[in-house]
């Protein structure tokens, strides 16, 4: 469950707002976002504020801190079972680029690991989503496993193979020190 607001350098991670409805549909209309993410573009605003209410605890509305459009999304779905939680994100086509969402998926994993319950966070990127991958090797999440085609499951939309990412508290305790654990440098 997501928490307060986060304050980046550049952005403001908040809980969605009413007003955020025509932001929300304008993103999740976006072809590459769709394509990217397997899931049918929305057509509707009764979509997008479905969406909000479905994710209203587990995602975050990201703005820039000198406007409150919303720019992006990032999902943040508990695991509890396993005491971890899930990472998925979306940006908007005119704001890729800029180093935005690798600012706000750092802050998001230091949110989690330092609220103390999350002790792994996994992230999904569909096999040739570049951009979200380099996102995930950037923040330090390194690749767990790849899951093929035929065992990946979408309600939305398309289904392709997919790689799964992963960052444990052990990992970011170590990053937090300028160490890193994998390292066989001296």
């Amino acid at each position: 469950m997501i928490g307060d607001s986060i304050l980046t350098e550049r952005l403001v991670l908040r809980p969605f707002e009413d007003g955020d409805a025509e932001d929300v549909l304008a993103l999740m209309s976006d072809d590459y976002i769709c394509r990217m993410a397997g899931i049918k573009p929305f057509k509707t605003i009764d979509e997008a504020k479905t969406f909000m209410a479905n994710w209203e605890f587990e995602a975050y509305a990201m703005t820039e801190k000198s406007c409150d459009k919303v720019i992006g999304i990032i999902q943040v779905p508990e695991l509890w079972w396993r005491r971890a939680s899930g990472l998925g994100y979306w940006l908007a086509a005119e704001y890729r680029g800029r180093g935005y969402m690798t600012e706000a998926i750092e802050a998001v994993k230091e949110r989690l690991f330092q609220d103390g319950w999350c002790d792994e966070i996994l992230l999904y990127v569909f096999v040739g989503n570049e951009a979200s991958r380099n996102v995930a090797l950037k923040c330090g999440f390194r690749p767990k496993y790849e899951a093929y085609k035929e065992s990946v499951y979408s309600p939305y939309g398309t289904v392709e193979s997919e790689e799964c990412f992963s960052i444990t508290r052990g990992d970011y305790e170590w990053e937090q020190r300028g160490e890193d654990f994998y390292s066989t440098a001296a």
